[in-house]
């Protein structure tokens, strides 16, 4: 099913920190989901996607396995766990058994009746929903370079009540769809998305360089709270370190360890995605944009943005103007 009427929706309207300013700036677009009902033996191919898209599932009951391509060991999924595929179009399979016949999900989707599709040899049954989503072309890449490729979310793994309870809603909602249910699971996409980045986040799982283990860290943290908030500062790495209540040295060591760039590059970064999205919105001046991300003169951010976005702000203007159209973004 298709859930209309998302195209230029924010998922959060209130930008307090630096997580929620990255998915504040996020649109969700095309958004579909389906109820597979499943009895055992089972199994399906997914061919991957031909844009990279936001696919999840969430295993309601029952078990599988499910495979990547290229990998050795399959991952097993149980009862109340969820797996996020994050903007990748790589195939995967899911079966309930190794030696199970595998289908391939486009055949399935051809029994699909009211978004459930009843499929298997009648044994055991498992239900597992499955939805997807796009966005921005212009936020996509983005998302792509802080977020993890794949997250699989156990039941047996701390989870709050909030976030369980958008897992419970969610299997409710489409086992007995009701007024405005697109409406309604579109919010629990959103809501499920952003809670499972922040379980991620804080489980053992979580890789400890990145993004998130930066924003994770209580001196990093400080420091990019900091930039996002006084985006248009003179910063130095010095004035940063103090942010962070750590030593200059020591801070711009941490720092490129964790994230992988300088603090004054990452700054430099944020402050061109900042400037993308202000020119997108063509109602400000370049010399405005300049004065509003910390720049002195339009010349020297007009530098900057060439080369960090790849083309001048006058040539990114007329690009971003002509894609808004004609994907009506």
């Amino acid at each position: 099913m298709r859930l209309k009427n998302m195209t230029d929706r924010p998922v959060f309207e209130h930008r307090m920190d630096p997580l929620s300013e990255v998915f504040g700036s996020m649109r969700i677009q095309e958004a579909v989901y389906t109820r597979l009902e499943v009895t055992a033996p089972w199994g399906f191919h997914y061919p991957g996607d031909t844009v990279p898209r936001v696919r999840f599932g969430l295993m309601v009951r029952g078990s599988g396995l499910l495979k990547f391509k290229n990998q050795r060991q399959a991952i097993p999924l149980s009862a109340g766990d969820v797996f996020i595929f994050i903007l990748s179009h790589e195939p995967f399979t899911l079966v309930d058994h190794p030696r199970s016949r595998v289908a391939d999900y486009r055949e399935l989707r051809k029994l699909e009746v009211d978004c459930v599709i009843h499929y298997g040899g009648g044994g055991a049954p498992t239900t597992l929903v499955s939805g997807s989503f796009a966005m921005s072309a212009f936020e996509a890449p983005l998302i792509s370079t802080i977020l993890p490729r794949y997250l699989h979310l156990r039941l047996d793994q701390s989870r709050s009540h909030a976030f369980q309870s958008v897992l419970d809603l969610l299997a409710a909602e489409t086992a007995q769809p009701g007024i405005a249910s697109s409406r309604l699971i579109s919010c629990l996409y959103e809501s499920l998305f952003v809670y499972a980045i922040r379980a991620y986040t804080s489980s053992s799982a979580a890789p400890p360089r990145g993004w998130l283990a930066a924003m994770s860290d209580q001196h990093l943290s400080k420091a990019i709270q900091a930039m996002h908030a006084g985006i248009d500062r003179i910063w130095s790495v010095a004035s940063l370190a103090r942010e962070a209540r750590m030593s200059r040295s020591a801070f711009a060591l941490k720092f490129k360890s964790v994230l992988g760039q300088t603090p004054l590059e990452y700054l430099t970064r944020w402050r061109m995605h900042k400037a993308g999205a202000m020119i997108r919105s063509n109602n400000m001046s370049f010399s405005e944009v300049a004065s509003a991300i910390g720049y002195g003169s339009e010349s020297s951010f007009s530098r900057v943005f060439s080369r960090e976005m790849g083309e001048a702000p006058r040539e990114y203007r007329r690009k971003c103007a002509f894609l808004q159209w004609s994907k009506g973004e």
